[in-house]
Protein backbone atom coordinates (compact mmCIF):
# COMPACT_ATOMS: atom_id res chain seq x y z
CA UNK A 1 0.00 0.00 0.00
CA UNK A 2 3.09 2.45 0.42
CA UNK A 3 4.23 2.10 -2.65
CA UNK A 4 0.67 2.53 -4.04
CA UNK A 5 0.78 5.88 -1.68
CA UNK A 6 4.09 7.16 -3.32
CA UNK A 7 2.94 6.46 -6.99
CA UNK A 8 -0.15 8.85 -6.50
CA UNK A 9 2.22 11.77 -4.94
CA UNK A 10 4.33 11.18 -7.40
CA UNK A 11 1.94 11.41 -10.01
CA UNK A 12 0.14 14.34 -8.78
CA UNK A 13 3.54 16.42 -8.22
CA UNK A 14 4.07 15.66 -12.00
CA UNK A 15 0.72 16.71 -13.00
CA UNK A 16 1.50 20.20 -11.04
CA UNK A 17 4.98 20.77 -12.42
CA UNK A 18 3.98 23.76 -15.37
CA UNK A 19 2.57 25.43 -11.88
CA UNK A 20 6.34 27.20 -11.90
CA UNK A 21 5.68 28.55 -15.59
CA UNK A 22 3.10 30.98 -13.73
CA UNK A 23 5.43 33.34 -12.29
CA UNK A 24 8.23 35.50 -13.55
CA UNK A 25 10.18 34.95 -10.30
CA UNK A 26 13.45 32.63 -10.93
CA UNK A 27 13.09 29.01 -9.12
CA UNK A 28 14.79 28.67 -6.02
CA UNK A 29 18.62 28.76 -6.49
CA UNK A 30 18.68 29.32 -9.86
CA UNK A 31 19.33 32.92 -9.55
CA UNK A 32 21.78 35.54 -11.92
CA UNK A 33 24.07 38.16 -10.23
CA UNK A 34 20.90 40.61 -11.63
CA UNK A 35 18.58 38.99 -9.33
CA UNK A 36 20.93 39.83 -6.76
CA UNK A 37 21.37 43.55 -7.84
CA UNK A 38 17.69 44.07 -7.97
CA UNK A 39 16.58 42.01 -4.79
CA UNK A 40 19.37 42.99 -2.30
CA UNK A 41 20.70 46.30 -3.67
CA UNK A 42 24.05 44.74 -4.11
CA UNK A 43 26.04 41.66 -5.86
CA UNK A 44 27.63 39.65 -2.92
CA UNK A 45 31.51 39.89 -3.38
CA UNK A 46 31.91 36.16 -2.75
CA UNK A 47 29.65 35.68 -6.13
CA UNK A 48 31.11 38.61 -8.39
CA UNK A 49 33.88 36.32 -9.08
CA UNK A 50 32.81 33.02 -8.51
CA UNK A 51 32.59 31.21 -11.92
CA UNK A 52 29.19 29.17 -13.28
CA UNK A 53 30.20 25.39 -12.14
CA UNK A 54 27.13 23.63 -13.55
CA UNK A 55 25.43 24.22 -16.60
CA UNK A 56 22.20 23.42 -17.19
CA UNK A 57 21.70 20.19 -19.65
CA UNK A 58 18.35 22.10 -20.44
CA UNK A 59 18.88 25.84 -20.12
CA UNK A 60 15.83 27.67 -18.97
CA UNK A 61 13.50 24.83 -18.91
CA UNK A 62 12.95 25.11 -22.82
CA UNK A 63 13.39 22.73 -25.87
CA UNK A 64 13.65 24.51 -29.16
CA UNK A 65 10.14 24.61 -31.01
CA UNK A 66 8.22 22.77 -27.87
CA UNK A 67 5.33 23.81 -26.37
CA UNK A 68 6.52 25.99 -23.07
CA UNK A 69 4.37 23.11 -20.85
CA UNK A 70 6.16 19.96 -23.18
CA UNK A 71 9.13 21.22 -22.87
CA UNK A 72 8.73 21.44 -18.85
CA UNK A 73 7.31 18.26 -18.69
CA UNK A 74 10.68 17.07 -20.92
CA UNK A 75 12.98 18.87 -18.76
CA UNK A 76 11.35 17.11 -14.95
CA UNK A 77 11.55 13.76 -16.42
CA UNK A 78 15.03 14.18 -17.44
CA UNK A 79 15.49 15.78 -13.84
CA UNK A 80 14.26 13.07 -12.28
CA UNK A 81 16.18 10.41 -14.25
CA UNK A 82 19.41 12.08 -13.65
CA UNK A 83 19.09 12.24 -9.98
CA UNK A 84 17.38 8.24 -9.64
CA UNK A 85 20.98 7.40 -11.89
CA UNK A 86 23.14 9.33 -9.67
CA UNK A 87 21.68 7.90 -6.97
CA UNK A 88 22.13 4.35 -8.08
CA UNK A 89 26.02 4.85 -8.90
CA UNK A 90 26.37 6.03 -5.30
CA UNK A 91 24.36 3.03 -4.43
CA UNK A 92 26.65 0.73 -6.24
CA UNK A 93 29.83 2.11 -5.24
CA UNK A 94 28.82 2.33 -1.32
CA UNK A 95 27.86 -1.41 -1.84
CA UNK A 96 31.05 -2.34 -3.09
CA UNK A 97 33.08 -0.39 -0.66
CA UNK A 98 31.43 -2.63 2.27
Amino acid sequence: MKKFSLFILLFIVFIIIPIGLLTDAPAWGEWDLSFFEKTLGFIPEGLKHSPEIVKPVIPDYTLDEKHPVLSYYISAVVGVVLIFFSFYILKIFMKNER
